[in-house]
């Protein structure tokens, strides 16, 4: 497809973090020409996480164990899941060292970047913690339409038109290839292409380009070169391989309680009774391993993949209307 590259990041001798040598100049061409330039990063915040170099300790949510993210204003650590917050510390509060190293980069620390680089241009950011501080929609789209550069997360890939866009540039894509999720690449794909239109919706030659570490992925490869029937054909095929809908029906029950062993117990005692029904094994029953944390409560899940699941699940309704805790999600 016309007006859409790959940078290597690999090969690049930039000395700024995450900006290319080939980004700062088609910023400065676009700021030149007048252009409206977009840079996209699905990740607020200024730093993913925070790690302690000396005994490894990442800092981590103890309402959902995930990595808190580092924000500069107000500076904290925040959980972009439960919304805890606590300050950033000084010292590792588990071995007591000083040697704390912020790591991974966000939407913040893209415009911290941006205004030490170009002091005198017109910067917006446009995430979930800039609007917080936004006192109306109408603000927003003002800003929006009178900044020069855009940082902005998946909000800005619809729902927005902007006039006179020369420049689109996705920051680093493989940040959210890590989402353990069988429709990752797919919601990737989807959200690139959304946000490649906002450039080209309004028939303006936009340059189109994709920063990365991993430019042989296949789905860089198929953004690139915009054969979306090769990338349809590659995924189907893998669902297929690992049995994923549209192939097999798939069902994910989901447990959730305050007590860790009380949501293991009554989880496992719910697959123990979907496999004594499973007599002539028509169901593939798989129970996660380890819980995850959410807000205070201990998740377990089932995953159940076969043909006529609801039929299937009818075994269990009693548990299902018995439990506010317990939560059927149908694929």
């Amino acid at each position: 497809m016309k007006n859409i590259y790959t940078i290597n990041l690999n090969l690049d001798k930039s000395k700024i973090a995450y900006f290319s040598t080939t980004l700062l100049k088609k910023i400065e061409e676009n700021i030149d020409l007048k252009k409206k330039i977009i840079l996209y990063l699905n990740r607020r915040g200024e730093y993913s996480s925070l790690i302690c170099c000396d005994c490894q300790k990442v800092y981590k949510c103890p309402k959902c164990d995930i990595s808190l993210s580092v924000h500069k204003y107000p500076r904290n650590l925040s959980c972009h899941h439960c919304w805890f917050e606590e300050s950033v510390p000084l010292r590792c509060d588990n071995c007591h060292c000083v040697n704390l190293k912020k790591v991974g980069i966000g939407t913040e620390q893209l415009e911290t970047s941006l205004r030490k680089i170009y002091p005198h241009n017109s910067i917006f950011r446009f995430d979930l913690d800039s609007m917080k501080n936004i006192s109306s929609k109408k603000e927003a789209l003002e800003n929006l339409n009178n900044a020069e550069i855009i940082i902005g997360t998946k909000m800005i890939t619809t729902g927005f038109d902007f006039d006179d866009v020369g420049l689109i540039w996705v920051i680093l894509l493989e940040q959210e290839l890590q989402i353990p999720d069988y429709k990752t690449e797919e919601n990737l794909y989807s959200n690139i292409k959304q946000l490649i239109w906002r450039g080209w919706r309004k028939w303006t030659d936009t340059d189109i380009i994709l920063q990365t570490f991993i430019p042989e992925n296949p789905l860089i490869q198929t953004l690139t070169s915009s054969n979306y029937k090769e990338f349809f054909k590659q995924i189907m095929d893998e669902r297929k391989i690992f049995s994923y809908p549209p192939f097999v029906e798939m069902a994910t029950i989901e447990y959730r309680d305050k007590n860790k062993d009380k949501a293991f117990d009554f989880t496992s005692q719910i697959k123990l009774k979907l496999d004594i029904l499973n007599t002539e094994k028509l169901y593939d029953i798989e129970m996660s391993a380890k819980s995850m944390k959410r807000n205070n409560d201990y998740i377990y899940k089932i995953f159940v993949k076969g043909n006529n699941i609801r039929e299937f699940l009818e075994n269990i309704k009693k548990e299902i209307f018995r439990n506010w805790n317990l939560v059927i999600n149908f694929e």
